[in-house]
């Protein structure tokens, strides 16, 4: 998810950390030519990216694990309303199937991203 850079702070090895809005931390290192990040040594290079944005994976991890859980109870909650439908075993396995073939931890984050 993107999120601001607010501001930087050293980690215990010298390395620059940009610290993100959303309260989590990523490495901004300028280590050619792996990465080229020359903005990285100054101060007034660091200042100018204050704001720019960032993909934080700590906080798409944090969701895909939401996403996960949310989807388990989604589950069971779709087998639960299933067994009370008036359609036979097969029926109610292939209502709770189709619904869930429907249902990814990607797909939920994808309609969470569209309405934010």
């Amino acid at each position: 998810m993107e999120r601001a850079i607010t501001g930087y702070h050293l980690d215990s090895a010298g390395d620059w950390v940009a610290e993100l809005s959303c309260g989590h931390g990523q490495h901004v290192r300028h280590n050619p030519p792996w990465q080229v990040r020359e903005w990285v040594v100054s101060p007034e290079g660091r200042a100018s990216h204050v704001g720019q944005v960032l993909m934080c994976k700590r906080c798409d991890e944090l969701a895909l694990d939401v996403s996960r859980f949310v989807l388990s109870r989604v589950r069971e909650r779709l087998l639960e309303a299933a067994a009370e439908t008036a359609l036979c075993e097969e029926g109610r396995v292939d209502l709770v199937v189709d619904s869930v073939n429907h249902l990814t931890p990607e797909g939920l984050l994808a309609s969470f991203k569209q309405k934010a």
